[in-house]
């Protein structure tokens, strides 16, 4: 009797799903945050990444932010006293480890619509390497820290 009385009071449990709990789940999106570059590199003859520290200057470092509304800005000072600033505004858009910057940029008085691409070889909350190829046809890699 006392096993059928255990096994009453178990069956509700048989019938209770984690179902509702996955339509809840968010991914977390760890791209979002402000990204100083540290380090850069490239693949020497033997495929190996050589990296070496990105030139910074020490008020202000060269920057990516990307916020949770897919619009990014990215920065990039001079590395005199003055701290002259390049500033870039966009959108992006991710799709796995792929990431397209979308942005218009002048020339000749012209806007021109822009977007350039990046992977992420690795990806943590407190880091982040990237990669992509420069107008010589070279592939750079950025290591970034999150501030």
């Amino acid at each position: 009797m006392k096993n059928i009385f255990k096994l009453l009071l178990l069956l509700p449990l048989a019938f209770v799903s984690c179902g509702e709990d996955e339509d809840d789940f968010v991914e977390q999106n760890y791209l979002v945050g402000k990204w100083e570059i540290s380090e850069i590199g490239t693949t020497n003859p033997q495929g190996v990444i050589l990296y070496q520290d990105y030139v910074n200057n020490s008020e202000c470092k060269d920057n990516y932010i990307f916020n949770e509304d897919f619009t990014f800005e990215s920065n990039d000072y001079t590395t005199d006293v003055t701290c002259a600033n390049t500033s870039i505004e966009g959108t992006y858009d991710r799709l796995s480890t792929n990431v397209t910057l979308n942005y218009t940029t002048t020339v000749n008085g012209n806007p021109q619509p822009v977007s350039r691409s990046f992977s992420i070889i690795s990806l943590t909350f407190s880091d982040v390497v990237i990669a992509y190829t420069n107008d010589l046809n070279q592939i750079v890699y950025l290591k970034l820290q999150k501030v």
